[in-house]
């Protein structure tokens, strides 16, 4: 009847043991959820990325969800306002088409001989502004829906500037330029001088 104690206590003892592990595995806390573990991309659906293990969106993954270096076309540009530098005299003259990346604004300088030969898209930018300063650069404009700024000053520059939708398309043409086909609203057309925003109904930009 002596051992009693000595039962009952180590009974009391294995008890307290597996209640302690329980409770640690009962306060455990698994973080990852099992839809969204991945060891490599392939293992996440479409549109989501595999980051530190997890399947994430990008706005998720402390990426930035614009680009993060400036586009090739640029010489130079400013990502947190996305804006586009292209200068011709750094690029060879830009003798392919000039294309203003989709959702910048570009300031594009065409200042030697026949710089932009092949033309300058602004398209899909969020406004342009176009210096054609090399004799006979430029040779064919098209603006998109902002604003759009073409000056000519280079000797028979600018053919074929089309204005298309641009909310407010401004050219002018010094007497050197050629500035032929030109295509605004007919109330914003000033002939050989170019174009204006100041007239009524020509600047639309909200």
């Amino acid at each position: 009847m002596r051992l009693a104690p000595l039962v009952v206590a180590v009974a009391v003892a294995v008890a307290l043991a597996a209640g302690a592990l329980s409770l640690a595995a009962g306060c455990s806390v698994s973080h990852r959820t099992g839809d969204f573990v991945c060891d490599s991309q392939s293992d996440c659906a479409a549109g989501r990325s595999c980051t530190d293990g997890f399947c994430v969106l990008p706005s998720d993954s402390g990426v930035p969800d614009g680009p993060t270096v400036c586009p090739s076309v640029c010489t130079s540009c400013r990502l947190d306002q996305k804006s586009c530098t292209i200068d011709c005299a750094l690029n060879g003259g830009c003798k392919q088409q000039v294309t203003c990346p989709t959702g910048f604004s570009c300031q594009v300088l065409c200042s030697g001989d026949s710089a932009c030969s092949s033309g300058v898209s602004c398209l899909g930018a969020t406004s342009c502004k176009i210096t054609c300063s090399g004799s006979q650069s430029c040779r064919g404009i098209a603006c998109g829906l902002g604003p759009c700024d073409v000056a000519c000053t280079g000797n028979v520059s600018c053919g074929e500037i089309n204005c298309g939708t641009s909310c407010a398309c401004d050219v002018s043409c010094s007497g050197i330029a050629l500035c032929r086909n030109l295509t605004c609203k007919p109330t914003c057309n000033l002939g050989v001088r170019g174009c204006t925003s100041l007239a009524g109904n020509c600047n639309t930009c909200p």
